[in-house]
């Protein structure tokens, strides 16, 4: 079976997914995200933030000119036509073999991906880690890549004007998986932020203006998160955000020791890890004894949580997640080292998270309000918005369905702490329908969340939406790329302040 690009990892079959994860680009990919997280980390300026973009770009930019070029040889391969000769060949498998292009076609697609992970943490850095800008500017389709796209030159143009002109950083939202509406945001110095939408010629689409008016009513007003089918609000709480991201540390760090190793978490939780580089040294010649002991280690560590006779175990594997749902953290901003994030971003470091349904119903129960499990009784995939549990209280009810488990079983928030959330919610006078929690002091959780305010771009709340029409004029070229940078329109959608 021919792979597909975005086709999981763990969907590949042993030998295809470890030539993947060897491939010479995937292997150096580690250290360049690795160096970029550690340039990221240092900015502590606008003009910091415009040099680092930039740097990202041109990484970003190969890797799909690249997976472009690829995929043009397989559309010719198909066809029984010959390999263009200015195309480099992969550095693995048969160039004339139909395989070996569609390989490196995925190879490009996930290296794509990981490298806008770090966009999604340049992103989270300069809202001061508020999750609420993030979630309100995902709820849109993906744009797909932005090589090939025609309005790039102009978007390039426009940041480059803004801060050449006026000294203005723009977060350019095509290095993003997580910033789906709007083109650029605009830090301005007087705090505000604007959301741009760049034409070649001076007009704009109604559902432009009406997502951006959404996601500014959202934050400023409560309004409905644009693309919602129902009501669906943030509901910011008293009750502050609590993870075990310290514990998950630690555990890396033994397995980059050990191979696979095992912790229990509290409130029914087990977590196993493991470091691929340390795997394949230890049992590179015995893997099925490799696999023996990473069950071995996983069974351990559900025993110590107690939860090996629990009827429902609720799981997240970490492995091929990056740049996967664009209201998860990001790996870049976890509090780890940088070549640790680039490990879990690359899948070189990789854990495991069980946590029993039982368990969550108790934390529930804990917080005062009754708690119900509405998984099946067999084996299941849960995704989407399948309901998981029920809380209720004097008469009403909230369901946690499955798309919002990336913080208990990615980010280790803890049960307790997201159960409160919950019935704080219950016992609100009134909430929507389908409320979206935003707990308080999130920042503090992730890398950086704590640095003073003048070492960051600090978040601000989003004013009224503007729709003028701004025209700039270009004096050269920011970057030294083949994309050329043309002169645009800028349409101010909304403004944050």
């Amino acid at each position: 079976m021919p792979v597909k690009p975005g086709q999981p990892l763990v969907s590949l079959d042993l030998s295809t997914s470890m030539t993947v994860l060897n491939h010479p680009a995937q292997r150096s990919m580690i250290a360049t995200i690795a160096d970029l997280i550690t340039r990221l980390r240092a900015c502590e300026t606008p003009g910091d933030m415009y040099e680092f973009q930039r740097h990202l770009f041109t990484y970003l930019y190969e890797v799909e000119e690249r997976r472009s070029e690829c995929s043009r040889v397989v559309k010719r391969l198909k066809r029984s036509a010959s390999v263009p000769a200015e195309v480099p060949v992969p550095a693995n498998g048969d160039p004339a073999q139909l395989a070996t292009w569609e390989l490196e076609v995925y190879v490009c697609d996930l290296l794509a991906r990981q490298l806008r992970t770090v966009g999604d943490g340049l992103a989270w850095t300069c809202f001061g880690y508020d999750r609420r800008p993030i979630l309100a500017m995902s709820r849109n389709d993906s744009p797909g890549p932005m090589y090939g796209k025609k309005g790039l030159p102009y978007e390039l143009g426009a940041i480059h004007s803004l801060w050449k002109s006026e000294g203005r950083f723009a977060l350019h939202h095509d290095l993003t998986n997580c910033l789906r509406i709007a083109d650029l945001t605009e830090f301005t110095a007087g705090g505000n932020r604007q959301l741009r939408e760049i034409k070649a010629t001076p007009h704009t689409e109604r559902k432009q203006m009406e997502r951006a008016q959404a996601v500014v009513d959202a934050i400023m007003h409560g309004g409905v998160l644009p693309g919602s089918d129902g009501d669906s609000r943030f509901i910011e709480l008293q009750e502050p955000y609590v993870t075990n991201l310290k514990a998950l540390n630690d555990l890396l760090q033994l397995s980059k020791r050990n191979g696979n190793h095992g912790m229990k978490l509290p409130q029914g939780r087990a977590v196993v890890a493991s470091s691929l580089p340390t795997v394949v040294a230890r049992w590179k010649d015995d893997p099925e004894a490799g696999a023996d002991f990473f069950e071995t280690t996983k069974q351990q560590a559900w025993k110590r949580a107690g939860i090996v006779e629990v009827l429902h175990h609720i799981k997240g594997y970490s492995g091929d997640s990056a740049a996967r749902s664009p209201s998860m953290a990001p790996w870049t901003v976890y509090p780890f080292s940088p070549l640790d994030c680039a490990g879990l971003i690359c899948d070189m470091l990789v854990f495991e998270t069980t946590v029993s349904a039982d368990a969550l119903v108790e934390s529930l129960e804990r917080a005062g309000v009754k708690g119900e499990i509405l998984l099946p009784m067999a084996d299941t995939t849960i995704a989407g918005g399948m309901p998981v549990v029920k809380a209720h209280w004097g008469g009403r009810t909230v369901t946690w369905h499955a798309q919002g488990l990336n913080q208990l079983l990615y980010e280790l928030a803890e049960p307790d702490a997201l159960a409160r959330g919950i019935a704080e919610v219950l016992h609100m006078g009134s909430a929507p329908d389908y409320p979206v929690l935003v707990y308080a002091d999130e920042r503090s959780s992730w890398f950086g969340g704590r640095i003073r305010k003048g070492k960051r771009l600090k978040a601000r709340r989003l004013a009224a939406l503007s729709a003028v029409v701004l025209g700039r004029t270009l004096g050269g070229s920011p970057l030294s790329l083949r994309p050329r940078v043309r002169v645009g329109t800028i349409l101010v959608l909304a403004s944050l302040e």
